[in-house]
């Protein structure tokens, strides 16, 4: 199964704009500029929701999942063909904030509340103002292998260096989806607080003269389909095709016997996926040989689309997408609260034959997901 969980909270800190608060933009960006004033760069800042994955990890009802940071680029300004972006775990809490980067104001308070590069957590001016209150990134008293790495203005986040993933561009898009197992597993592990994910530049790349321009992803604020996105990838398949035919010919027919027109974000419906051959073999039988349903071989996967961008929002997965198989044929579950709700998607089915060709099937297999 691939599951997807949404950001609860995401923003970019800027260098150049130390105490600024961009945490309702809809646009999340990593920039990289060297000037004769100095290098400036930006880092993104996400966090997901993780309590009910642990639960599921700790009770066995989930075993060795893979987990993927999934964002949509926006947009891309001088930005080299080859570079590196790196994910580690935060060693420190923040707050998202309310403020915007464009059109920044004195008179909007928002702008310099939550968190920015210098602070995790500022707070307004009010008539008991506390200093304390505003609460900066710090190096002092870090947690053993968490680090803070600057160019010219203290802060930008703390992370632990040691757990990581990271993503290299070379000639193409800039849409991210980096394995993060590693992040995600210690920040589930024991007693370490979910701090979120810090996003930047790997290594030199961020603090050497070049300029590496600006790669902008669209945030949770946006108003698409394209807001951050974790997904969990396990299997969760079982397969015993006992009693039952394999469809072996490419001259065949998929339908899904149960697919409603609508589901809910709190089913989790098991859909029957049959099988025929689209020209049976003429047989004397008092039954119809189109009733004779056959079982898909084991390498066969699901996927699913946006039915209105046509693009892949469960893709075909080797470990989370493989089809499921009982006595009674093939099957799978789908977790519909993993959908953004009040769309229309698409599910489709990859096949992998015995002579190793690959048959898919796009049929008009729609359905809805409500509230």
């Amino acid at each position: 199964m691939i599951k997807s969980i949404y950001a609860e909270a995401d923003n970019t800190i800027y260098e150049k704009t130390g105490s600024l608060n961009a945490g309702i933009d809809q646009i999340l960006e990593l920039t990289k500029v060297s000037s004769s004033a100095g290098i400036f760069s930006s880092r993104i800042l996400l966090k997901f929701p993780l309590e009910e994955i642990s639960a599921s990890i700790s009770s066995g009802k989930i075993s060795d999942p893979r987990f993927f940071l999934n964002l949509y680029q926006a947009g891309t300004f001088e930005v080299p063909t080859e570079y590196i972006l790196v994910a580690y775990p935060l060693s420190q809490s923040w707050n998202e904030g309310q403020g915007r980067k464009l059109e920044p104001s004195a008179l909007n308070l928002f702008d310099n509340q939550g968190s920015s590069w210098i602070y995790r957590d500022k707070q307004a001016p009010s008539i008991e103002y506390i200093a304390a209150r505003d609460t900066q990134w710090t190096s002092r008293s870090l947690a053993e292998g968490s680090v803070m790495q600057y160019s010219n203005v203290t802060g930008g986040g703390t992370w632990y260096k040691n757990y990581y993933g990271t993503q290299s561009f070379e000639h193409e898009s800039s849409d991210l989806r980096m394995d993060v197992t590693p992040v995600i597993n210690y920040l589930i592990t024991g007693n370490n607080p979910n701090d979120g994910i810090i996003l930047l530049r790997s290594g030199s790349q961020e603090t050497n003269s070049t300029n590496y321009g600006r790669v902008q992803y669209f945030s949770k604020q946006t108003n698409t389909v394209y807001q951050p996105r974790l997904e969990v990838v396990y299997d969760d398949s079982t397969f015993d095709s006992t009693g039952l035919t394999e469809l072996t010919s490419d001259q065949s027919v998929v339908y899904l016997k149960n697919l409603k027109h609508e589901y809910s974000t709190k089913e989790v419906p098991k859909i029957r996926v049959v099988g025929r051959d689209r020209y049976p073999t003429k047989t004397f039988s008092t039954q119809s040989n189109f009733k004779n349903i056959k079982f898909l071989p084991t390498s066969s996967y699901y996927g699913v689309k946006d039915a209105i961008t046509e693009e892949f929002v469960i893709p075909y997965s080797n470990q989370g997408t493989k089809l499921s198989c009982d006595s009674s044929g093939n099957f799978m579950k789908l977790e519909m609260k993993s959908f953004m709700p009040e769309r229309y998607y698409k599910l489709c089915f990859q096949v992998t034959q015995s002579d190793s060709s690959v048959v898919v099937y796009d049929e008009n297999f729609y359905f809805k997901v409500n509230r």
